[in-house]
């Protein structure tokens, strides 16, 4: 993961200061699975990442999966920015309802 993703992913996180509970554990397999099938098939996905911040954990990054590669998944979140998060770090990823989510911009 490289520096500057790191600090812009840190800036993005003080936005929203209230940590969030976790949610289960999944393992790399099924990490792995959700985000090839949201890849292929142009789904939203909500990930929550495993990084501690104030007792908690930050809140979920949501956005269409628009590359997979190596321990990287680049999501295009709402604003049109691309997101490069490392899947060693990811706690958890659930599909989104695509609808509710264009919406919500």
């Amino acid at each position: 993961w490289i520096l500057s993703d790191h600090a812009t992913f840190m800036e993005d996180a003080t936005v929203s200061e209230t940590p969030v509970d976790p949610k289960p554990q999944q393992s790399p397999e099924t990490i792995s699975d959700v985000l090839e099938d949201a890849w292929q098939n142009a789904k939203i996905v909500a990930i929550q990442m495993g990084t501690i911040y104030n007792d908690g954990l930050l809140p979920d990054v949501e956005g269409a999966v628009i590359g997979y590669w190596d321990d990287q998944v680049y999501l295009q979140q709402k604003t049109g920015d691309v997101k490069a998060l490392s899947t060693t770090d990811i706690r958890n990823v659930q599909l989104l309802n695509p609808d509710k989510w264009w919406a919500l911009v």
